[in-house]
């Protein structure tokens, strides 16, 4: 029973507890609480109060009317109101992989025992998934609280620059590491979304990628940049040109990919060993026209060249061309 100035016992938030006083019979009871409502029994000597959730110290008032329309002195006692905080934020977000420890761990008068969404009891959780997290925290004293988040999970950025590829002379190739990021960081110190190479590098030279979202994910790539195989730019080499002005047809010597190797060197040599013709930086379209170096038609015959690439110490590349007329 309520005695004025007296400590009630203490009541856990969100708890419902019954309080009363001694009074004359046909009596009416006002009572007042702070911190929490009056379920059932106001008017009468005794109450049940349903704790909110704010924790500290409320006070409890009645004041008794009599049938004659006395009124008595207000009663006021006081009770604790309290319960353990479960605190373990709101929204987080990680990237795919990574993981989130929750920590509920929190002071209280008593002992605490936990529950987490997926049935554990630790202090702390380990989230990967996405999708809400929640913690149950009790006293032994009975009193607890909840609390949840939700775990977002971004996607990494997926980032592809091909598969390995061999580049020769100053071929060039771009290397896309795609747009939907914040950062690039590549191996060669650039810091665009992509970047072009040509075949002016170490050979296996290794190349990277990391790429930053706005989220803090990080996706990443390699490709490999093999030695050139110049052998595929050249397996089909023209062998005969037919320089007779006539009919405007292979009267020129033409070598597609040559202008890829720009101190490229062609020699070519009569049956006899001569050189009759001698040219760097080629054009593709017009190699040689079966003239030697002054000028002067050579004759129908078959010639021997030699096609020095003059880059990263490749074989020569050598073989006949036939001049007909």
């Amino acid at each position: 029973m309520l005695e004025y100035g007296q400590m009630l016992p203490y009541a856990c938030t969100g708890s419902m507890e019954s309080y009363g006083v001694t009074g004359y019979s046909g009596s009416v009871f006002i009572w007042e609480v702070q911190g929490g409502f009056i379920v059932t029994g106001n008017g009468n000597d005794t109450i049940v109060v349903h704790w909110d959730t704010r924790r500290g110290s409320h006070h409890i008032q009645v004041t008794e009317m009599t049938e004659f329309n006395c009124t008595g002195n207000p009663v006021q006692a006081f009770v604790n109101i309290g319960s353990p905080v479960a605190d373990i934020g709101d929204e987080v977000g990680i990237c795919a992989g990574d993981s989130m420890v929750f920590n509920a761990q929190t002071n209280y008068y008593t002992p605490l025992n936990y529950l987490w969404s997926d049935g554990s009891t630790r202090s702390t959780y380990t989230g990967k998934e996405e999708g809400y997290v929640w913690v149950r925290i009790t006293g032994t004293d009975g009193c607890s609280d909840y609390d949840s988040a939700y775990l977002r999970v971004n996607s990494n950025p997926v980032v592809y620059l091909g598969p390995d590829t061999s580049l020769c002379g100053n071929e060039m190739m771009a290397l896309n590491a795609g747009s939907n990021s914040s950062f690039y960081e590549w191996s060669t110190g650039d810091a665009t979304n992509y970047i072009v190479i040509d075949g002016r590098r170490a050979d296996n030279d290794t190349l990277w990628v990391k790429v930053t979202d706005n989220n803090g994910c990080m996706g990443a790539d390699t490709i490999i940049i093999l030695s050139c195989n110049y052998l595929r730019y050249f397996a089909n080499i023209p062998n005969t040109i037919t320089p007779s002005k006539l009919d405007g047809k292979n009267d020129v010597w033409q070598i597609d990919n040559i202008d890829l190797f720009p101190d490229a060197v062609l020699d070519i040599y009569d049956r006899w060993g001569r050189l009759v013709y001698h040219a760097k930086g080629l054009d593709p379209k017009n190699v040689w026209d079966g003239r030697s170096m002054s000028g002067k038609e050579l004759p129908m015959d078959s010639y021997y060249y030699v096609i020095d690439l003059n880059y990263r110490g490749l074989e020569p590349i050598v073989g006949y061309i036939n001049v007909v007329r």
